[in-house]
């Protein structure tokens, strides 16, 4: 490995070379104050140092660290042998660029985890080669979380999001990316935000398409996003439990204090309420289904779909069918639907939430499950959907199956399993995902 200098809009960078593709980690893309908006990095003296580990926004790890609870799957799935460096103002990307980079098209990835957790550099995501490979440019960004995000329905991780989006259409050119042709992808919470995402008119032009693992949709009315002002009376009793009498003393206290008193509050309101982005007038400016009645939502090719062992399973799919059918009814850019139900090998867990990752990633050489050539074939047929999709709105091409979009006539979602080649239509979803409900549920 050797190192790599850009010259980029906002001045020189170096990156660590690889056999893949040239790895440029914790670029700052914005800086923030607290419970105040990103303002965009434009520039910087020198040569920005890319070879370090990034940094992430603060989360239930940097105040209680996850090695020390017991039982957590996903700790031990994607993080775990893995050390995490986090700051409370930590608006940062990774970048991963083919050896020799010109005009490629871009795809930028959105982490998930319940807009709580989640890192930039994390397994499968943080640092993968694949679509380098391809002629891709990929980054992964980071994003407040947390109090740190949700504070008073003011969404200011959806705005992260949406800052790092525009920084990488300025400031792509310079390490060999079309800004013309960026394509945004998320997982989970990750997905939910480029739904959100979707719903403004801010990003038209800028982004050509978008891909939803698990989290794609309107959420229901009964767990709507709430205003500032219909989310007023819960941060008021994080304020008062952590101690403050005025939001002024509360903005003052230390990181831990507002996130120890939002965690306890939260987990005792169990309500799902103030654990999502409310409607802000802006990112989201109204009720999701008032902006998808009025079709002001961006209209651009989508893929999305589901894992047979998901997490609330029957809903999701349901919520990403839905959209899909709604898009075929009323002529809009085609949705790509994809059901993945591969067994993977190691435990019980089959086909769990965020399991596609593996698969939509690669890096299946860095975890601990034995898996087989089926595995290794699926995740490049996937990864390969991807990437053509990132180059033109379409999954198809190469010698890859056929996958038809969702229509009139034809409503099955492409089949993830590594033996078939074919579909499973919604009955068939419905009738697995309603079993994993009631008798196979993934981890949570």
């Amino acid at each position: 490995m050797g190192e790599r200098v850009l010259q980029t809009p906002c001045g020189a960078v170096r990156g660590t070379e690889r056999e893949n593709g040239v790895l440029f980690r914790g670029i700052r893309y914005a800086t923030a104050e607290r419970f105040a908006y990103p303002t965009p990095v434009t520039g910087w003296e020198g040569v920005y140092d890319a070879t370090k580990q990034e940094l992430n926004c603060f989360q239930y790890d940097t105040f209680r660290p996850e090695a020390k609870e017991t039982g957590n799957f996903y700790y031990e799935e994607f993080r775990k042998g893995q050390t995490f460096l986090y700051d409370e103002n930590a608006l940062t990307l990774n970048i991963v660029t083919p050896l020799q980079a010109e005009n490629c098209p871009v795809l930028i990835f959105i982490h998930g985890g319940g807009h709580e957790t989640g890192t930039v550099g994390e397994l499968p995501h943080g640092d993968t080669e694949e679509y380098a490979k391809r002629g891709i440019v990929y980054v992964s960004v980071g994003y407040r979380l947390n109090v740190f995000s949700l504070y008073r329905s003011r969404n200011y991780g959806l705005y992260d999001q949406m800052a790092a989006i525009r920084w990488v259409y300025d400031n792509i050119s310079g390490f060999g990316g079309d800004p013309e042709r960026i394509t945004i992808m998320g997982q989970s919470a990750g997905a939910m935000s480029v739904t959100d995402l979707l719903y403004t008119q801010a990003l038209k032009g800028i982004v050509k398409g978008a891909v939803m693992l698990s989290g794609a949709g309107m959420i229901p009315k009964v767990v709507r996003p709430l205003t500032e002002a219909q989310s007023a009376s819960f941060w008021d009793q994080v304020q008062e439990r952590a101690g403050a009498e005025s939001e002024e003393a509360f903005r003052a206290l230390p990181a831990e204090k507002i996130w120890e008193a939002w965690y306890q509050v939260s987990r005792e309101r169990n309500d799902m309420h103030y654990l999502q982005p409310g409607i802000d007038g802006k990112i989201i400016p109204d009720l999701p289904q008032n902006v998808r009645k009025a079709g002001t939502d961006l209209d651009i090719p989508l893929m999305m779909g589901v894992t047979s062992q998901d997490f609330m399973p029957y809903l999701i799919f349901e919520l990403a069918y839905g959209w899909a059918k709604r898009n075929a009814r009323e002529g809009r850019q085609p949705v790509y639907g994809f059901f993945f139900d591969r067994e993977l090998p190691g435990n019980r867990y089959k086909a769990y939430h965020a399991s596609d990752l593996w698969y939509f990633f690669g890096n299946m050489d860095k975890c601990w499950r034995p898996f087989e050539k089926t595995d290794y074939d699926l995740s490049a047929q996937m990864i390969g959907y991807v990437a053509n999709f990132v180059r033109k709105g379409d999954p198809n091409g190469g010698e890859l199956p056929l996958w038809k979009p969702v229509t009139k006539s034809h409503r099955g979602f492409r089949k993830f399993d590594g033996v078939s080649e074919g579909y499973a239509s919604p009955l068939e979803c419905r009738r697995k995902l309603w079993h994993t409900f009631l008798r196979d549920k993934g981890p949570m």
